[in-house]
């Protein structure tokens, strides 16, 4: 490449300022073993709507562009299926997102606890005198969807106090709708477990490179279209290598993937953003492949 060239391609390039949002999908929470409080069953609606929020908090980052639920089925379908060594799903469909967040509830409980306190009032008994502690904890697995590997197992805890909150153990009153539920000391708990989870997420998907896949590719005009649009950040005059998955490594025993090795294939310029998918030109190389890796240049 001559100079001249080179510059140009540098020019374009993300700049280091700029932040792509990366596609990620977030499985239901796994809550076996935590379905039950003392013999009380958590609604679904509940355990949908503690789902929900973490999604929205992730949203709420900046960082990222979550899934809907379908496509992420499909994701989880998909991953699923045996691989071959070129790291293609037998099926041949796109992966629709860069990551994939799988959590299991790892505690989740209210208790009331005599503290030995409180007021004697005449005729009444004793008022006070108790606290209600509550905790909620998570195991968080984050894999990169590209290669299968798990990049990270985080645990995320939350406790919470009150001596304010009448809690005689009945949850169905305590929970009558989640609203109330998040001003409960579990509900605090829930949250600060959240929390702690989204900022582990996104501690550790910060040093995964941005990536997106190539959706189709004309070899007579040079042009390839990518699976991504307004959406995640990309502008025109972006540049991104383009990688082939050649051979992915697991583990004999377990069937672990150990990693992946890749090819660069090329490097692309990004001439078009629309709303689900853009647009490049080939800078250089050439034996592009749909579902080829297209990372940022760092």
């Amino acid at each position: 490449m001559s100079l001249l060239l080179a510059a140009s391609v540098m020019a374009g390039s993300v700049k280091p300022d700029k932040k792509l949002k990366m596609r990620i999908a977030v499985a239901p929470l796994d809550w076996k073993n935590y379905e039950y409080i003392d013999n009380w069953q958590i609604p679904i609606e509940f355990r949908n709507a503690i789902h929900e929020k973490l999604q929205k908090k992730l949203l709420e980052t900046g960082r990222f562009i979550v899934l809907e639920r379908e496509a992420m089925e499909a994701l989880l379908q998909e991953q699923a299926i045996k691989e071959e060594n070129t790291g293609q799903s037998q099926k041949g469909k796109l992966v629709p997102a860069q990551a994939l967040v799988q959590g299991k509830v790892t505690d989740f409980e209210m208790r009331r606890n005599s503290t030995g306190g409180g007021v004697n009032i005449g005729g009444i008994g004793r008022v006070g005198g108790s606290v209600t502690n509550a905790k909620m904890a998570l195991n968080v697995r984050i894999f990169n969807v590209d290669t299968s590997e798990v990049i990270a197992s985080e645990e995320a805890a939350g406790k919470a106090q009150s001596s304010g909150f009448k809690f005689d153990g009945n949850y169905r009153v305590a929970f009558a709708d989640f609203e109330h539920f998040e001003r409960t000391p579990l509900g605090e708990a829930t949250t600060k477990a959240i929390d702690a989870a989204v900022e582990k997420i996104l501690a550790k998907l910060d040093k995964l490179p941005w990536s997106c896949r190539v959706a189709d590719y004309d070899a007579s005009s040079k042009e390839v279209t990518l699976n991504v649009g307004e959406s995640s950040g990309i502008s025109v005059g972006d540049t991104f290598d383009v990688y082939k998955v050649t051979k992915v490594i697991k583990d004999p025993e377990t069937g672990e993937v150990l990693g992946t090795k890749t090819a660069k294939a090329g490097r692309i310029k990004v001439t078009e953003v629309e709303q689900k998918f853009s647009l490049a030109t080939v800078v250089e190389g050439d034996g592009f492949e749909v579902g080829s890796i297209v990372r940022e240049i760092k």
